[in-house]
């Protein structure tokens, strides 16, 4: 009679910390391939210590006493409790693993969940998950990674052709200063706070909220800020738009927000905000850029249609697990 494996899900402990490298080195080696990942993950010995520190959480399950999986996520860094990873080694039963993980997770900290919401990008070999995860509440927006290769000549040909037609009377794009930062949290908030961004990253739906993004973005929580290529649109003195840029890897270059006030929607200023951004970028050639990314929903046609205008290219698809607040 064949033995019935026995798992476990609890929170880490330092008695794995040995024998978990192994499932976490497993990780690392599948973390661009598996995972998309664009940025090396920590060593083990950061992550440990991360986690000792409680900037991050883990959760280990256990098969037979043995971890064989694991789950990553955060709960002081937003208004959302962001769901980072859930890895298994090996293939077997990869799913069944992450409904245990998912339900320890759920179990542990279903008071904090009573007044936040649960983020879950679902990069990768995690998208096999879509369907079980329904199940414990968690709704889907499809989301498209854009963009453009620096070094694809058909790519840099047609951003090289679009013809970007002049501003209308009372507009003008210029580079990014401080004294706009409040005007632009207000347009950011103005911008997202009824989209499905606002779903998965509640700070949209706040001045507030909108606020600490700002912030994260200009102080470079998220990377390295351009503040040469983000774009600000004005008019008549006042940021109504932006398009913001960063550096989040050696060589790649990311635009993170682009918004504007609604009233100053459906006239293509937010296509040349974008031009004005990419072209700065392309000027950086002190940095060597490779490529510039950028992410939208998948239903978001003009701004697919917007992206593929000025050369950029849809990469790959994933689906972003949200969870309202119970």
């Amino acid at each position: 009679m064949a033995n019935i494996l026995q798992y476990k899900a609890l929170p880490y402990s330092s008695q794995y910390e040995k024998v978990f490298k192994g499932v976490y080195d497993d990780f690392k080696n599948r973390s661009f391939p598996d995972y998309k990942f664009e940025l090396e993950p920590l060593e083990y010995d950061e992550f440990i210590d991360c986690v000792e520190k409680q900037l991050i959480k883990c959760i280990l399950l256990l098969e037979d006493e043995i971890p064989t999986a694991f789950m990553v996520y955060t709960t002081e860094i937003s208004e959302a409790v962001e769901l980072n990873l859930i890895h298994c080694l090996g293939n077997e039963d990869t799913n069944l693993k992450r409904k245990l993980l998912l339900e320890k997770f759920l179990e542990l900290e279903k008071d904090i969940l009573k007044t936040k919401i649960v983020t879950y990008p679902m990069l990768g070999s995690q998208e096999e998950f879509v369907p079980e995860i329904s199940n414990y509440g968690f709704k889907m927006v499809g989301v498209a990674v854009v963009r453009l290769n620096f070094s694809n000549p058909a790519s840099l040909s047609i951003f090289k052709r679009f013809e970007s037609d002049s501003l209308p009377a009372g507009y003008k794009i210029t580079g990014w200063e401080k004294e706009y930062f409040n005007d632009v949290v207000n347009v950011v908030n103005t911008a997202f706070k009824d989209t499905s961004d606002a779903k998965f990253d509640p700070r949209f739906a706040t001045k507030e909220g909108s606020k600490d993004i700002v912030e994260k973005i200009t102080n470079e929580t998220y990377g390295t800020f351009l503040p040469e290529c983000t774009s600000v649109l004005l008019k008549k003195g006042k940021p109504v738009g932006v398009c913001f840029a960063n550096i989040t890897a050696g060589k790649i270059a990311n635009i993170p927000i682009i918004g504007m006030e609604h009233e100053h929607c459906h006239k293509g200023l937010g296509e040349k905000l974008l031009y004005n951004s990419v072209k700065n970028l392309l000027k950086q050639t002190k940095m060597e850029l490779s490529e510039v990314n950028a992410s939208t929903e998948t239903d978001n046609y003009p701004a697919l249609k917007m992206y593929r205008r000025l050369g950029f290219k849809e990469d790959y698809y994933y689906p972003q697990a949200y969870k309202p607040i119970n």
